[in-house]
């Protein structure tokens, strides 16, 4: 019986720790045109796991700062295999997209046109980091940069 209960112990502790590792950062809108672009940034983040993540309590973090992020539109958990945005001005979002009918979660941050270190946190525990370059495309051209079959790729906002 002692063996049963150790087995399941460490199976729920490590369930919960594989399903945080599968949030990752999918698409990045840093720099939507020439001129200023303030507030009109983004970040697309997916959840590659079998089951729904409660995103909310997960930190956004550009460079070293700490952002966290508040549910605007839609469900907080993040179904299987599913997509949400981290937005920096809900209200410019929806000005520059508004079909866009997904799950949005505002922030306040302010993405390096140049580039700079993106990471997603649940904890102290780094599901994701990307440090994107602006020689990675994308810049001013109204196109992101996403993540396509495990490369990065400028292409037009999905």
């Amino acid at each position: 019986m002692k063996k049963v209960l150790v087995f399941l112990a460490f199976g729920l502790f490590f369930s919960y720790h594989f399903v945080f590792a599968n949030i990752e950062i999918s698409e990045i809108m840093y720099d939507l045109k020439t001129g200023s672009d303030e507030g009109r940034e983004w970040i697309e983040v997916y959840n590659n796991s079998d089951v729904s993540i409660d995103l909310s309590t997960f930190k956004f973090f550009e460079g070293d700062v700490n952002h966290k992020i508040i549910l605007k539109q839609g469900n907080i958990n993040i179904t299987a295999k599913g997509y949400a945005l981290i937005v920096s001005d809900e209200i410019k979002f929806r000005i520059d997209w508004p079909n866009f009918s997904g799950t949005i979660f505002d922030s306040s941050f302010s993405l390096n046109n140049s580039g700079e270190s993106l990471a997603i946190k649940a904890g102290e525990e780094t599901t994701d980091q990307f440090i994107y370059k602006s020689s990675f495309g994308g810049t001013g051209n109204g196109k992101s940069l996403q993540k396509i079959n495990g490369e990065w790729k400028e292409a037009m906002p999905t």
